[in-house]
This record gives structure tokens, sequence and C-alpha cells, in this order.
């Protein structure tokens, strides 16, 4: 099982507040060369955007929500990142867009300094 940087998983996403998790979708932010050395991915969750108040400042909106294979309105949220190892839990559902990544890299390298 292998991903690649930009597809959209399905994933058991850890809460931060404990040890429980929720099967949510999630962007794959990593490398290959990550992948191929450590059976693992880092994910950033994705999320729904019900209301406007649950949005936050650097949240990104899904503008292709076919190519991802999300059913309604989600965002990205590049603050909530988790590593997933290989498992047969996980799912790729979709890609995002060519065009919808730039801002996302973007944000990555102001969080990680890269």
């Amino acid at each position: 099982m292998t991903f690649r940087r930009w597809d959209v998983i399905s994933v058991p996403f850890p809460f931060v507040e404990g040890h429980a998790s929720k099967r949510r979708p999630a962007l794959v932010v990593s490398t290959d060369i990550f992948h191929r050395a450590h059976r693992a991915c880092f994910g950033a969750m994705i999320t729904t955007a019900r209301h406007m108040r649950d949005v936050r400042p650097d949240d990104i909106a899904i503008a292709d929500l076919a190519q991802a294979g999300l059913p309604r309105p989600c965002v990205i949220r590049v603050a909530r990142v988790a590593t997933f190892e290989w498992s047969e839990q996980i799912r790729r559902v979709g890609a995002l867009s060519p065009r919808e990544r730039q801002p996302v890299s973007r944000l990555l390298g102001l969080w990680f300094g890269i």
C-alpha cells in the first residue's frame, strides 16, 4: 500500500485531548521519500465546514470536492498534522487538485519553517 503527496485518505485521526480517534479524511503532506523510508505518511486534518464559526483563519477550503472524493464542503486544517503508519485502515478517497496545492505548501512552510 502506498500513497502519494496530495492524496486524500480516510484515516482514524487522533484527538488532541486524548487517546480516542475519529475516522475522517486527511491530506497526505509528506513526500514519497519519507513514505518509502518509514512506511508511513504525515496527514493534515480535513474537516467539514458546517458553520463559518467553525472555520479558522488558517483553514484552506477545498473547491474541487469531487476530485478530493469528499461528499460535502470541507477545509484542510494544516495546523493539525498526524503521522499514520501504513495499514489496512487507511484508504485513498481522492486527491487535492493541482490548483489547490500552493496555499497548503505555503502554510506548511510557514508552520514548519521549510
